[in-house]
């Protein structure tokens, strides 16, 4: 499976989308499954309006992450439109105790990127003193990350 998704840093730190699923929370940098016909960065920006309600541009790609079976490719954005938190995607409406968990819009702030799903994105950035700078830095060479 081909997922895509984004980047976007703020100053109240980094988008994410809580996951609230079988009793646990996490945080997952926004994105999903790109659909038939649709490029990388389409589906970015379309996962990024659904889920978080903003409209954004797309810098260029800074992370591929391979997980199982999927490959996740990680763009960087920034906003140029739409209200935070407002995405009404299908999955936005989904109960916690549903199968497929809740699904909340926020800002993850620098202090907790060591949170952040994928793994090894979060612990790249947490032990960095200038994430945002970091992964501007990725544009010029993106790099890959086989999760575990």
């Amino acid at each position: 499976m081909i997922r895509a998704g984004v980047v976007l840093f703020s100053p109240e730190g980094i988008a994410v989308i809580e996951r609230v699923r079988d009793g646990l929370t996490y945080y997952v940098l926004p994105g999903g499954q790109v659909d038939p016909g649709e490029t990388l960065a389409e589906a970015a920006r379309r996962e990024t309006y659904e889920e978080l309600g903003l409209h954004v541009r797309i810098h260029g790609a800074v992370a591929v992450v391979n997980f199982r079976d999927t490959t996740q490719h990680y763009f960087l954005a920034e906003t140029i439109a739409g209200d935070f938190g407002t995405g009404d995607g299908p999955e936005m409406d989904s109960p916690a105790d549903s199968e497929r968990g809740s699904y909340r819009a926020m800002w993850l702030p620098p202090h907790r990127y060591g949170e952040l799903k994928p793994k090894p994105i979060g612990a790249t950035l947490a032990a960095v003193p200038d994430p945002e700078a970091l992964v501007t830095e990725w544009l010029t060479a993106p790099p890959a990350f086989d999760e575990v």
